[in-house]
């Protein structure tokens, strides 16, 4: 059994996708490429190709809540709604990006 199969499969499993969601999160506070960063990493956890979908979309839907959260602390919420298209591509990018990068990751780091 190789160490990523121990990782994905093993007793710490649980937190290894914990702590690659949090990397993910906080590299992307700093800027959007963060958000493919926590896909690869959530993706290479991933036990599967299907279940890299999963996670990839899971931590969108995270980084876009806290997003959200984030917008109506500053009290930004409301105009942020409003702005249509960009509302659109916010959430598009927002699951798009960490579930392309979770699946391209899970498929190219099969059992290293």
């Amino acid at each position: 059994m190789s160490v990523l199969s121990e990782v994905r499969t093993g007793r710490r499993a649980e937190l290894a996708l914990v702590v690659a969601t949090l990397v993910g999160l906080v590299a992307a506070s700093f800027h959007w490429a963060g958000l493919v960063v926590g896909g690869v990493l959530v993706g290479i956890l991933a036990t599967s190709v299907r279940r890299a979908v999963v996670q990839g979309l899971t931590f969108g839907g995270v980084a876009l809540f806290v997003h959200v959260a984030r917008l109506w602390w500053f009290g930004a919420l409301d105009p942020f709604f409003q702005t249509g298209l960009v509302l659109v591509l916010t959430v598009g990018i927002g699951f798009g990006l960490p579930t392309v990068a979770a699946v391209g990751a899970r498929a190219i780091v099969d059992d290293v």
